[in-house]
């Protein structure tokens, strides 16, 4: 019998790792923060990356960071609190916040944070660009433009398609045109999403025949447009009263046989709506297969603006027996259009349907709705406990609204009330006071009119800009 030649420490090692595996490694911090769903569990995996000290994993952090300041679960003051406590914040942690600042409620806060990003000689990419002009986008400062193109051109990125598409959006957003063309133009090649942004820029500007022309150079050039760069044109012409452009648009896509499907057609729709072509407008809606509720919004809100009361409600009693759930904005539609012909019972069963029977929180617009309507129809008092018991606080445009329904009904206990609600807002506010006046002249109240007028020649008051107070009965 042969002798058993003993295992050797590498072959031992192996047999034992078939009869007893190692338990599997866990996985990577940046792997489970990429699958969060909630910040509880973006805490847990953050305070296991701080016992294990893993915390200065900067690809991780990264990861929490995105999680926080970019997820609709997010929490943007955390994501703060862990860019704070990173030693040496990398590119992506900075443009990821100026992203998150550029959609916020301050979008200029994206500025503030590129210059502290710049002062620590970080190096902006070609990633940061876009975000901050997104940011002066959306606060719409030609200022800040010109001074992000400055740095753009500082770091040789001018001609970068997504920085270029950026500035043209960033200028034409601002009311610049002329510079926004001048960006366009020294682009040697232009991407669809760039011809798309020059054109609707035009039509945001109400620069009809420009954007027309560039529109038809677009399609000699050989650049067909898609779906998205169609309903973003029309979007344009449906907000700038640009009707001409919207038409050329519907005869291109007829053209070419492109189909009319949900997107397209809410947006041709939306176009014709808010131009007041309203028989275009419900011929392509009766016509559509399928449809969304922006769609039935798009119809609804048109025919409200346009002075169609009865037909929108109408089409808002056909959309509940069709078990179409409204939104927010079908109530704004619907409840304008009871302002418009002054049905307050209809307004009231309106109203009442958003909470009760659809879950809908109504927002301030859906109170200043209320207020106008409930005032046209002499119910003050009514308007007054509504302003009462909102949720916000009230704004100016809201006590305007009770002010001028007070000014016509010849109201002075709430006007007073009113009056001094507006005056909290804006202490400044000289309107008020010469609509007071005016209803207590009107009541031969003349020693309160000397009493006002003295207040006014003292008390360092002006006319508020866009501030002014219209009869709702005219």
């Amino acid at each position: 019998m042969r002798p058993t030649t003993p295992l050797s420490s590498t072959k031992l090692a192996a047999f034992t790792s078939v009869l007893h595996p190692p338990p599997p490694r866990p996985p990577r911090f940046s792997l489970l923060a990429d699958k969060c769903t909630s910040m509880y569990q973006l805490k847990q995996i953050h305070a296991q990356m701080i016992v294990s000290s893993r915390i200065h994993d900067n690809y991780a952090a990264s990861r929490l960071l995105s999680f926080c300041a970019l997820s609709e679960s997010g929490d943007l003051s955390y994501a703060f609190r862990l860019f704070n406590n990173t030693k040496e914040p990398n590119s992506f942690m900075w443009n990821t916040l100026i992203r998150a600042q550029a959609s916020s409620f301050n979008p200029s806060e994206a500025l503030l944070l590129y210059v502290n990003m710049r002062r620590l000689d970080v190096v902006p990419g070609k990633h940061t660009f876009p975000f901050l002009l997104k940011a002066c986008s959306n606060f719409q400062s030609l200022e800040s433009c010109i001074q992000v193109h400055t740095h753009v051109l500082k770091f040789g990125l001018e001609l970068d398609l997504h920085v270029v598409n950026g500035m043209v959006r960033a200028y034409s957003v601002s009311g610049d045109v002329r510079n926004a063309r001048r960006v366009f133009d020294e682009v040697p090649v232009r991407s669809l999403s760039i011809w798309t942004t020059m054109i609707s820029g035009y039509a945001q500007n109400y620069c009809s025949n420009e954007a027309l022309e560039l529109f038809d150079e677009m399609v000699v050039e050989g650049l067909e447009p898609n779906g998205a760069t169609l309903a973003s044109v029309l979007s344009a012409c449906a907000r700038s009263g640009c009707l001409d452009l919207g038409e050329r648009v519907r005869v291109f896509m007829e053209e070419k046989g492109i189909e009319v499907g949900v997107i397209l057609g809410t947006a041709l729709v939306h176009m014709y709506a808010k131009n007041g072509a309203i028989l275009m407008a419900q011929k392509l809606f009766d016509s559509m297969s399928e449809r969304n509720i922006a769609t039935w919004n798009a119809m609804i809100c048109g025919l409200a603006v346009h002075g169609h009361a009865k037909e929108a409600l109408d089409l808002f009693w056909k959309l509940e027996k069709e078990q179409i759930v409204p939104n927010d904005i079908t109530f704004v539609g619907v409840l304008s259009s009871c302002c418009h012909a002054g049905l307050l019972d209809v307004g009231r069963r309106i109203f009442h349907l958003m909470k009760r029977v659809y879950g809908i929180e109504p927002k301030i617009e859906h109170y200043g709705c209320m207020v106008d309507l409930l005032g046209r129809g002499g119910e003050l008092l009514e308007a007054e406990e509504l302003i009462k018991g909102m949720a916000w606080k009230a704004d100016v445009v809201i006590l305007g609204a009770l002010l001028g329904s007070c000014k016509n009904h010849g109201i002075i206990e709430i006007a007073e009330r009113a009056v001094k609600e507006i005056l909290v807002l804006e202490p400044h506010n000289h309107g008020v006071y010469v609509v007071l006046s005016n209803m207590y002249a009107e009541a031969g109240r003349w020693e309160d009119v000397l009493r006002l007028r003295k207040v006014m020649n003292t008390g360092n008051l002006k006319k508020t800009p866009g501030w002014s107070l219209v009869d709702s009965h005219n």
